[in-house]
């Protein structure tokens, strides 16, 4: 059956009943649901839809929407089943009007970049949600509001999926979003129908080339979420070379307000000749207090007090200069913008401090759990680690892996890391699915000379019980890679893991 586009979602309604949902996924579907079925991703990661078109219609799917270039003739004539070419591209619109565009009736907040979405995003809820303007999140740790997340297992869900938890959000009280946007969602358009008053890029480093293929293909992603329709706010990081980029394009272009944050005052040099279509946001005087940074955030000239950020790791002091900026987008002054963002907490599995056995700040061991995957961000942590590891008179303990299945090239890059920052290093498994462990730490060893304290060990509860039980008191040693996560996979089965609980395990009986 053919359709015009235009005239779809009218028709498609009057299909389903009035409580019916969009879904990619068959195995989603109840009885009056609308299943999309399309290609998507491509390679290793090429995903389609059309194979599961039968299991949809048994499940009691009331239409299949579904793109029928190199599908089965089949359905091209079943009375359930609508033709519409390039799918994938059409999906988040599509579904962006089945539900009425919950978007635009939310004050949605896009994060990109390969370091920092889950954090600014996270913390944007912490500072934004209130009894009476709630703020949901969508993201890596789950969606929903601050403190009773549901966990999904992605970072941004498919187009159909996406639609849905706004209209969900909206239902539950939602009138805004902070949301994590991954360059795989850029590049297969799932944020496509979706209207964002406020995009943020943090940065962009080595991450995800298995799928992208280059890093020009991976950076022209992640500038997609500029050229979303209705976008009002970009706020951009200029300590970033692709940011600086991205800064320069928008301000040429005009119709979006740029605001530019930067913890380097330098880095504005360059900027000048845009007069005040820039808005400049800057940290200065920041020094190192404890576990956390004092600095003075300055917007146009007019400086905040000192405040006290709370948070570990110059990088981080970088995602907190995004969300105040964040802030004052919504309308926040200074003061506000300032009292919320000294009252914010440490992320799940980032920079997450766990303290073994004394329990002063300056004795006993000290363990930080974090997410860092990528080079670029296991640097930032171990850069982020040393000053405390100085202060304290002891050494790092880098404990890490990387993921299987994922880009491979990073992998000896993370091992010379870690043999630039870490004194002791223990290689072990991350989630290596398919892929013999083994072999991804040799890959990882292969970046590190043969004179270093490196150690191998393969199960990773090991790896944790050796460094935090041989470790001194004065140390300082870092789990890094899995974060958050809770399960381990292996040869495609996951298995209940957790870094924080092992640490715990491990420091059992340590005084």
């Amino acid at each position: 059956m053919n359709i015009e586009p235009n005239h779809l979602i009218e028709y498609l309604h009057s299909l389903a009943n009035s409580t019916a949902k969009v879904s990619a996924d068959s195995r989603q579907i109840q009885s009056g649901d609308i299943f999309f079925a399309y290609p998507v991703g491509h390679g290793n990661a090429l995903r389609d839809g059309r194979q599961f078109i039968e299991a949809a219609l048994e499940s009691g799917a009331a239409a299949v929407v579904f793109d029928p270039l190199g599908c089965n003739a089949q359905y091209l004539d079943h009375p359930k089943c609508i033709a519409i070419e390039n799918l994938a591209e059409k999906v988040g619109e599509l579904s962006a009007q089945w539900y009425d565009h919950p978007s635009k009736q939310l004050k949605v907040i896009g994060v990109t970049g390969t370091n920092g979405k889950t954090s600014v995003t996270q913390w944007l809820a912490q500072a934004l949600d209130g009894p009476n303007q709630r703020m949901a999140v969508l993201g890596t740790l789950g969606t929903g509001f601050p403190g009773s997340l549901v966990q999904t297992g992605y970072t941004t869900p498919d187009a159909p999926k996406l639609q849905t938890q706004f209209k969900e959000l909206l239902n539950a009280g939602a009138k805004q979003v902070a949301m994590e946007v991954s360059s795989h969602a850029l590049h297969q358009n799932r944020v496509a129908g979706t209207q964002l008053n406020c995009a943020v890029f943090t940065n962009l480093t080595q991450d995800h080339l298995d799928y992208h293929g280059s890093m020009t293909n991976y950076a022209q992603a992640k500038a997609k979420i500029f050229q979303l329709a209705g976008l009002e706010h970009a706020v951009i990081n200029l300590d970033d070379a692709f940011g600086r980029e991205i800064a320069m394009k928008l301000l040429a272009k005009g119709g979006i307000k740029v605001w530019a944050y930067t913890i380097n005052q330098s880095a504005l040099k360059g900027f000048e000749k845009f007069g005040d279509r820039l808005q400049r946001i800057y940290a200065k005087d920041s020094i190192l207090n404890g576990a956390g940074y004092d600095s003075l955030f300055t917007y146009e000239g007019i400086s905040s007090n000192t405040l006290h950020i709370p948070l570990l790791g110059e990088f981080n002091l970088s995602n907190a200069l995004a969300v105040w900026t964040v802030l004052l987008t919504q309308g926040l002054t200074c003061g506000e913008a300032s009292k919320r963002v000294s009252q914010l907490r440490p992320v799940l599995g980032r920079m997450e401090l766990i303290q073994v056995g004394k329990q002063q700040k300056s004795e006993g061991l000290l363990v930080v759990v974090d997410y860092a995957h990528t080079p670029d961000a296991l640097e930032k942590t171990l850069q982020a680690i040393a000053p405390i590891a100085q202060q304290r008179g002891g050494k790092i303990w880098c404990v890490f892996g990387c993921g299987g299945e994922r880009d491979i090239g990073k992998r000896p890059q993370m091992g010379a890391v870690a043999q630039q920052y870490a004194h002791q290093i223990i290689i072990t498994s991350d989630n290596p699915r398919s892929e013999e462990p083994q072999a991804i730490m040799e890959k990882i060893r292969s970046g590190i000379s043969q004179n270093s304290n490196v150690q191998m060990i393969v199960d990773r509860s090991s790896a944790i019980m050796a460094a935090v039980r041989n470790a001194a008191p004065q140390d300082v040693v870092l789990v890094a890679g899995k974060g958050h996560e809770t399960t381990q996979e292996i040869n495609g089965k996951k298995f209940d893991f957790s870094d924080q609980e092992h640490i715990r395990l491990a420091s059992g009986g340590i005084a």
